[in-house]
């Protein structure tokens, strides 16, 4: 009499069939989901940096005789410029961090909120041009509680935003901050001899931004050691 049903062997081998097979398929899904992800994020930033190029062409104003402004993604949300992808209040869009009343523009490859990134806006010969600004890999300009002014302008010394010049031994040094043992102090670069002073040098320099909740455009002089506290110093011709 014939009997059915599968042999242990038979059950093993399907079982390290699709235990192969899914060695193979999960990691494809995933890299999928990301490219996704990533392609959606890339749009988003073209529409961020439109929508930020027609908020400066409908309110010229914002310039005030500068170049180059700076303008938040939050700015742009409460502005209606912007649409959001979750309403303030939730988890992802508290408003004492995420600075809108209305909402959060969402990064899809994370599910965080972008409102506390920016915007670069510069007045070029042919109009107005829009860089988009990840302040968790480049925060200069952040104004939020978690990064300070001072944390702001040492890592546009990092990257190479702004050239850092000091005075040390009678002549100029290049010069950079560092935040050793969680306190910052500013150096001559690439030695352990401290400065007192980090100033912002070079013709040119794009050292304006938008700091905190005024709408007022900054110009960062550089950072100082002020009796072993380390500030920002920052001057604006416009009403504060």
């Amino acid at each position: 009499m014939d009997r059915k049903g599968f042999t242990l062997v038979e059950l093993l081998v399907v079982i390290v069939i699709i235990a192969v097979l899914s060695v193979i398929i999960v990691p494809s899904v995933i890299n999928i989901n990301k490219s996704i992800n990533k392609r959606l994020l890339s749009e988003k930033i073209e529409n961020i940096e439109s929508s930020a190029i027609l908020y400066a062409n409908n309110n010229e104003e914002i310039f005030n005789g500068t170049d180059v402004v700076y303008i938040y993604v939050y700015e742009l949300v409460d502005s209606k410029y912007m649409t959001i992808d979750i309403a303030a209040g939730t988890d992802a869009c508290k408003v004492a961090t995420e600075k809108s009343r209305i909402g959060c523009v969402i990064d899809p490859t994370d599910k965080t909120s972008i409102n506390n990134n920016y915007v670069i806006l510069r007045k070029e010969g042919a109009g107005v041009t829009a860089t988009y600004v990840d302040t968790t890999e480049s925060p200069q300009g952040v104004a939020n509680e978690s990064v300070t002014l001072v944390d702001a302008v040492c890592a546009g010394f990092a990257n190479g935003t702004f050239k850092g010049q000091a005075y040390s031994g009678n002549r100029i040094v290049d010069c950079t901050c560092d935040k050793a043992k969680g306190a910052t102090k500013l150096y001559v670069k690439n030695t352990a001899t401290e400065v007192q002073a980090c100033l912002i040098a070079g013709e040119n320099v794009n050292n304006y931004l938008k700091y905190g909740d005024t709408k007022a455009n900054w110009r960062v002089l550089g950072v100082y050691n002020l009796d072993g506290t380390i500030t920002a110093k920052m001057i604006t011709s416009d009403p504060v």
